[in-house]
């Protein structure tokens, strides 16, 4: 009992150092005008910065501090794209679609939530692309 205690404190313990590394890989900032949603949440308008990681977007407040929201991506290709967040709009709701981050290989591209499946089954959506900036380390 005392040795199962003791793996799992050191687990707990490797998991809260690995943390602040969490979201040191590559990131994009950009300033959005409205309201959006990734995966059944929504954000409001302001500046975030947006991190990528092998499997997933880390989501952030604009100075990094604090993790908003992980969600998972697919990795599409297309090299030397620009900074730029991409989203797919409907009416007044604009689900986060695309992250790309300049000097990465491969953009991100968010998978569809059910409430976005919902919405674009009743309407036409169009694509809005926001530029952002890769913050200076």
């Amino acid at each position: 009992m005392k040795k199962q205690f003791v793996a799992g404190a050191v687990l707990f313990l490797l998991g809260l150092l690995a943390l602040p590394a969490y979201g040191q890989g590559p990131s994009i900032r950009v300033n959005i005008p409205f309201q959006f949603t990734v995966g059944d949440k929504t954000y409001p308008s302001g500046e975030y910065a947006l991190s990528a990681m092998k499997e997933d977007v880390l989501l952030l407040e604009k100075d990094g501090r604090w993790r908003i929201g992980l969600f998972g991506v697919n990795h599409v290709t297309g090299r030397n794209k620009p900074s730029q967040v991409r989203f797919q709009c409907y009416d007044h709701q604009c689900f986060l679609s695309q992250v790309w981050i300049s000097g990465l290989d491969d953009g991100f591209e968010t998978r569809r939530s059910r409430m976005e499946e919902e919405v674009a089954g009743r309407t036409t959506g169009k694509y809005v692309a926001l530029m952002g900036t890769v913050p200076q380390r």
